[in-house]
């Protein structure tokens, strides 16, 4: 068994907003649009990959941001953080815990990850319940993925009943785990329409993230949000320029 990493709880600076404010005072209606990328990856090669690349972001001055500072800014209590992005992880892989939430942690950067609770394809190792926990308790945003990722509008064809479980029971299968309300979804290889929209509105959620490459955050699509790839492995400058060719 691989013992729990000491993840350093991040300071509310690093968080950008306490989760008492965040929790009531931050679901107000999104009035206004800002430019803030939100860069996804997977797997996480090594530490010393994940600092480089962070590093790279910070002296080209971007500030990773929290979800919950993007909400307030959304929602128009707050200024727009200067040099907005948004780390995220996708798939709850445990190299992200192994190789980014420390990194993370010692720099005092927050990040998004989107988890498969207790997910097993017999080919990557996953982070599992305490893993997720302590993520959760050192300060990072631990949202929704579904729980096997599927194609989400084809799994709605096939079979309604799956679906809605996929996207509401998995919600709450991930809040009893971290015991922190679930806000965010993003979807499984970006995959969306209009009924998976409809679903994910319904079940709570707050908004939802796609693959779709841009850097503006739209009040009036919370549900379609962009994203934009990354590699932590990949040359920096390779990902400002996919970042400001979309507007970032």
């Amino acid at each position: 068994m691989i013992p729990l990493l000491l993840l350093v709880p991040l300071t509310l600076a690093a968080q950008s907003a306490p989760d008492d404010d965040y929790g009531v005072a931050s679901l107000l209606p999104w009035t206004r649009a800002i430019v803030c990328p939100v860069l996804y990856t997977h797997e996480v090669v090594s530490q010393a990959v994940l600092r480089r690349f962070v590093a790279g972001l910070l002296g080209a001055g971007y500030q990773p941001t929290a979800l919950a500072t993007v909400d307030l800014a959304m929602s128009g209590q707050i200024d727009p953080p200067r040099g907005c992005v948004v780390l995220t992880f996708d798939d709850g892989l445990m190299s992200q815990y192994q190789n980014a939430a420390p990194v993370l942690s010692d720099m005092g950067v927050p990040a998004v990850f989107f988890a498969l609770p207790a997910y097993r394809d017999g080919v990557h190792r996953y982070m599992g319940s305490a893993e997720l926990q302590a993520l959760a308790q050192a300060g990072f945003e631990v949202e929704a993925h579904t729980c096997n990722h599927p194609s989400l509008p084809l799994l709605a064809r096939r079979d309604f009943i799956a679906f809605e479980a996929e996207i509401g029971g998995c919600k709450r299968i991930l809040e009893d785990i971290i015991d922190t309300p679930v806000r965010f979804i993003a979807y499984p290889n970006g995959a969306f329409d209009a009924p998976t929209m409809d679903a994910v509105a319904r079940f709570g959620f707050r908004a939802a993230f796609t693959t779709r490459p841009a850097a503006v955050l739209w009040p009036a699509a919370p549900f379609a949000l962009p994203r934009i790839r990354y590699d932590p492995s990949e040359a920096v400058a390779a990902v400002l320029g996919r970042i400001r060719s979309v507007g970032g």
